[in-house]
């Protein structure tokens, strides 16, 4: 019996690992880590496919180091050396983050209809309704929104900033003005690497979804998830559908969108011999597969860019081929 139900894994062309999918109950979990971290003072040293969760009142700190957290579905939040945070609600309906101290940066792919996130710095509270990319630095007290919508509360008033506007806590004043999206600095290049690491992982996890009964898991209404991928030893954020393009620049494909962008090549007989056919089967003539990568995945990552078919457009984040979803109707890829 053992031995038929791994014949029919084989012939389906899913290993069991694929099934880990990561709906959790909670948001929370360490997904990367490089450096000096620590969960309430005490450091933590993730083994390959291990991941500590930071729960409610724990603080979540770095030194000489970064960490990457995941949060509901679709949602990101990376810290920069010296920086810490304490978790105030991990659950999905009401995930409540704190910026102690240093910068964080919010990657929010998707916010489903039933999760809520939002975050406390000095005294203010920074609701997240839209999908976007957001820097909270506490060394400065501000906000900043490179794509996207925040609303910021105090005391003393509210601010709704958008792309593009940052927001300073100022005293006992909101203070919201222009400033460059554009502006970076080594820990928003190292967020975008991460961001294309693990958008590289969803091209395979996708591809297998959408290759097997797994799909299943995607399709009737089923909402997007956080996905094991056990090739890279990560997770990867998998929409339930469209394609997800980060504000950073990649692309995280539904199982239903990936089949007409990827499609692996295969070895074809030419001239008496087998060889790779530069275009996958059924790639229209110019277009081949995007070329595949193994990035370490428990180190520190060299620079880093999505591969080309991965790339999204400059104008920001947001869904493509969906309607009627968050972030917008067909065809949009934009952030405001």
């Amino acid at each position: 019996m053992r031995y038929g139900c791994a014949v029919l894994v084989a012939i389906l062309g899913v290993s069991p690992a694929w099934a880990q999918q990561a709906i959790s109950a909670r948001s929370g979990m360490i997904h990367y880590v490089e450096g000096d971290v620590a969960i309430n003072g005490t450091s933590i040293h993730p083994k390959f496919a291990e991941f500590p969760e930071v729960k409610n009142g724990e603080v979540l700190s770095t030194e000489e180091g970064r960490a990457e957290v995941l949060l509901t579905p679709g949602v990101f939040l990376r810290l920069a050396e010296n920086s810490s945070v304490r978790m105030l609600s991990n659950a999905l309906a009401d995930t409540r983050v704190e910026v102690i101290s240093g910068s964080a940066l919010i990657e929010a792919g998707e916010l489903l209809p039933d999760n809520a996130i939002a975050f406390e710095m000095k005294g203010a509270r920074i609701a997240i309704p839209k999908h976007g990319l957001y820097r909270l630095d506490a060394v400065n007290a501000r906000v900043s929104v490179f794509d996207g919508q925040a609303l910021v509360t105090s005391e003393t008033g509210k601010v709704t900033a958008k792309k593009g506007h940052q927001v300073t806590l100022a005293g006992n004043s909101l203070r919201d003005e222009k400033f460059d999206v554009k502006t970076s600095d080594p820990f928003y290049r190292w967020s975008g690497r991460r961001a294309a690491y693990i958008a590289t992982a969803n091209v395979t996890s996708a591809r297998v979804a959408a290759n097997s009964d797994y799909r299943a898991s995607f399709t009737g209404g089923r909402a997007s998830a956080w996905n094991w991928n056990p090739w890279f030893g990560m997770y990867t954020y998998v929409p339930a559908n469209g394609v997800y393009w980060s504000p950073f620049g990649p692309a995280f494909y539904s199982p239903g969108m990936i089949g007409g962008v990827y499609l692996p090549q295969r070895p074809m007989w030419r001239n008496g011999g087998y060889s790779n056919n530069p275009r996958g089967p059924g790639m229209p003539p110019g277009l081949s597969a995007p070329p595949m990568s193994m990035p370490p995945m428990r180190s520190g990552p060299p620079a880093m860019s999505g591969p080309p078919a991965m790339r999204g457009p400059p104008g920001g984040g947001g869904f493509s081929g969906r309607g009627g979803s968050p972030g917008g109707g067909p065809g949009r890829r934009g952030g405001n």
